[in-house]
């Protein structure tokens, strides 16, 4: 499977740490957020990747290159304009062959991907979101799921959450070449315009929940947050090393 990092954010809630570079380049207990997220790829046997550029995207080429000074195998995609969140997967449709897996680069993930890719698979899902108990659900996009795991309804972050719950999509998901299809436009963003779509075209949409941690650094508290986790599970952030 090839894992998808979408590495185009501009981050201007975290200026002026993001000055000069974009968000997944954000330095997070002594790295990029970026290089930890391609830390935990490696440990999970996510070994190729496609990083998908967009704001500042030399900052990210020259760090990373090819991947093989981190045991990995990068190809870059990088949008000639903004595409949203969701059309730089749209572009790099050539580098997708199979069943892959898409994640936000602006997160530290500690996710066991074997558990989630099981799940996947037991459900036949042609997409498959991983979510959690958000800290922020009233500005979250909020995934309702039956006592099964499938997603019944999508509530945007911009529209009225009340009775919503607090289950939000962490910027993982697993999806099948099916999920591909249904990016008919070159713009849009990814959750607010495939996931209703997935919906009315009744697709196998399920969501794994565990409490595992993974988190943005969206916000300078939230980029705390991260950071603290890091210092204070060594033994996670060693295995990732």
């Amino acid at each position: 499977m090839k894992l998808l990092i979408n590495t185009g954010g501009k981050g201007e809630r975290l200026y002026p740490l993001t000055k000069n570079i974009p968000k997944p380049m954000v330095n997070v207990a002594g790295k990029p957020i970026l290089h930890h997220l391609i830390d935990w790829a490696k440990t999970n046997l996510l070994n190729d990747i496609v990083l998908m550029n967009g704001h500042l995207a030399d900052k990210v080429i020259d760090y990373f290159k090819d991947g093989k000074n981190l045991g990995v195998n990068i190809t870059h995609s990088t949008e000639p304009y903004p595409l949203g969140s969701g059309g730089p997967i749209k572009y790099a449709k050539n580098f997708i062959d199979d069943r892959f897996v898409y994640i936000s680069g602006d997160v530290f993930c500690a996710i066991n991907f074997e558990k989630m890719l099981a799940f996947h698979e037991k459900n036949n899902a042609d997409i498959t979101v991983h979510v959690h108990k958000s800290s922020h659900p009233h500005d979250s996009d909020i995934l309702q799921i039956d006592e099964t795991g499938k997603v019944q309804k999508f509530i945007s972050k911009h529209d009225d959450h009340t009775g919503a719950g607090e289950l939000s999509n962490s910027g993982l998901c697993i999806m099948e070449p099916i999920i591909l299809g249904l990016m008919d436009k070159e713009v849009f963003t990814f959750e607010t315009y495939l996931y209703p779509k997935i919906l009315e075209n009744g697709l196998g949409f399920f969501a794994y929940h565990t409490e595992e941690f993974i988190a943005d650094i969206g916000t300078p508290e939230r980029l705390k947050r991260c950071e603290d986790f890091i210092i204070s599970h060594p033994e996670i952030f060693s295995s990732l090393s």
